[in-house]
């Protein structure tokens, strides 16, 4: 089952904390983000999308390492506080990478792409963290959308920025 199947798996389990209104309010937020850095929606959809094949890198890279409980850990983190988890995700060329990626494939610059990634990170983890369980689970409990993300469909094409656009569509 793809990603965007987990997600309306999710959004329809009242056991999960995805619902549509907290993916409405991702939408929006990445819609603002772009607005205020003068991005449109389909530079802030290009964005999104390099910016979650980093993520997914880096999270695949820790759960392999240290367990799913860290990369879930490092999930919540980033939800909170995107800015704070960025050391905790990448090293320094991998974030230089990552920068240099996503202003050759949209036309931001490497300055407006620092800005944003503080305020679109804690927007890939906050929709990581929908398929969590309610109630406080414990962060060993199993999260099928960070499955889905993370193990994707195989061939290593796992496009954030496609997804976000189809649940806008969707909502």
């Amino acid at each position: 089952m793809g990603l965007f199947d987990q997600v309306m798996k999710a959004v329809a389990d009242p056991s999960r904390q995805a619902s549509a209104s907290q993916l409405t309010n991702i939408l929006g937020a990445a819609k603002q983000i772009g607005t205020q850095n003068n991005a449109d929606s389909d530079t802030m959809q290009q964005a999104m999308t390099v910016i979650g094949g980093f993520v997914r890198s880096a999270l695949k890279e820790k759960r392999q390492t240290e367990g799913n409980s860290a990369a879930q850990a490092l999930i919540e983190q980033g939800s909170a506080n995107g800015a704070a988890v960025i050391p905790a995700l990448f090293s320094n060329s991998q974030l230089t990478e990552m920068i240099s990626a996503v202003a050759s494939k949209t036309n931001l610059n490497t300055n407006q792409v620092q800005g944003i990634l503080p305020m679109v990170l804690p927007l890939v983890m906050q929709f990581l963290s929908t398929g969590n369980k309610k109630g406080g689970a414990a962060v060993t409990e199993s999260n099928p959308i960070l499955t889905a993300f993370l193990d994707g469909d195989g061939d290593g094409d796992v496009d954030m920025g496609d997804m976000l656009g189809m649940a806008g569509k969707f909502m």
